[in-house]
């Protein structure tokens, strides 16, 4: 998960790599684009599902609301402005505008900081938290713990949108220029596909649209 492009990936929901093309394989390579064709319908049909609803919260909950406009990138299917269905507010601007999101020397992995931070997540209908901590612990989405816990929903609330590589900008998964940092308070709702899709999670029922608010109370 550490590697740059993998969690492009992995926050694109169902995005896939095919393989070279070759007389050999010819026949597989067509299966595959129907295999990924029929899981970008289900996405659609998912996203164009939640919307309404997602923007009935958002209207009747946030106060000062952004619209996410990055698209999602589908690879087969014919649609090129099908934005992903984020929305999110910035509660609080950082106090601490130090800490730098970066990637490694060779600028292949994104670093990824040890945040201590508050967080909680709800269901659209039901205020009560369904996941949180109210006190604040130490996260690292590196570390290969809280497996169950950590969604693409805390990758694109936290990093940054972009990232520069040999001086030029490239399109990370995150909302806000410059990530989230000490003193950052982000409130971020997501379709079901960035959190656990059509998996039920303890007191979350399948496809769920959710919730997500993060304050940083530190970052190192």
């Amino acid at each position: 998960m550490k590697n740059l492009f993998k969690t492009v990936l992995f926050a694109a929901v169902g995005a896939a790599v095919f393989v070279s093309c070759n007389s050999k394989n010819e026949y597989d390579i067509e299966g595959e684009r129907q295999r990924i064709l029929e899981q970008e319908k289900l996405i659609d049909a998912q996203l164009s599902k939640e919307r309404i609803e997602i923007e009935n919260y958002v209207s009747n909950h946030f106060t000062n609301a952004i619209e996410d406009t990055t698209k999602y990138p589908f690879q087969v299917l014919d649609k090129k402005n099908v934005k992903r269905g984020i929305w999110f507010e910035v509660i609080s601007e950082p106090t601490d505008d130090s800490y730098e999101y970066k990637l490694n020397s060779n600028q292949t992995n994104v670093v990824f900081p040890t945040w201590k931070l508050k967080y909680k997540v709800n269901l659209l209908n039901n205020e009560t938290p369904v996941q949180s901590d109210l006190e604040g612990s130490e996260y690292n989405l590196a570390t290969g713990s809280n497996s169950n816990l950590f969604t693409n929903a805390w990758i694109i609330s936290l990093f940054p949108a972009k990232y520069k590589i040999n001086g030029n900008d490239i399109n990370y998964v995150g909302l806000t220029a410059k990530g989230q940092k000490k003193g950052s308070k982000i409130r971020v709702i997501v379709p079901s596909i960035y959190a656990y899709g059509s998996k039920s999670q303890e007191k979350i029922p399948a496809n769920s649209p959710l919730v997500y608010e993060f304050e940083v109370l530190s970052i190192q």
